[in-house]
């Protein structure tokens, strides 16, 4: 009896094993919250997958005159489209980075990143994303994507960028 028992134990055992090999084999890997329809726009608007979340990648930055916060009507134009996009599929909470170059005292650029992030902000609850859904990160000039010993790298990172962050 104990030997017949045995056996069903590791033939359960070894069913239950099969069974979970075989479930987990069929999932695939979580994509923090979102779903294949966001993650399919946010790649089409040109967002990328970074370590904090999905961003909206270095070709389609939206940049800066120097010393400036205001929105040209191309940037404008783009942020209204990510912006309409995301709230299409649902994505309703953001991060917005301003960013600055080297230039300047770094306080002054703390301040002015705040600032252009804030005119992003502007834009996204104008096409109708609620603020409270929109995190604001002043970055100064502490992340560049270029250097500022050019001027076409200082142009670089006077820029702005958009990050979801799946829940």
């Amino acid at each position: 009896m104990r030997a017949m028992t045995q056996r069903y134990f590791q033939f359960f055992g070894l069913g239950v094993l099969f069974v979970m090999l075989t479930l987990s084999g069929c999932q695939t890997a979580p994509q923090k919250g979102l779903t294949p329809a966001q993650i399919a726009v946010l790649k089409q608007q040109g967002f990328e997958l970074t370590e904090e979340g999905w961003a909206f990648g270095l070709s389609g930055k939206v940049l800066f005159g120097s010393d400036l916060e205001v929105l040209n009507a191309q940037s404008r134009e783009i942020v209204e489209r990510i912006g309409k996009a995301l709230l299409a599929v649902d994505i309703q909470r953001v991060r917005v980075d301003g960013h600055t170059d080297a230039s300047g005292q770094e306080a002054y650029n703390e301040q002015l990143s705040v600032r252009r992030a804030n005119s992003v902000v502007n834009v996204l609850t104008q096409v109708g994303m609620r603020p409270e859904n929109i995190q604001v990160r002043g970055l100064g000039s502490r992340e560049p994507v270029a250097s500022n010993k050019t001027r076409a790298g200082r142009t670089e990172n006077r820029r702005v960028s958009i990050v979801v962050i799946a829940d």
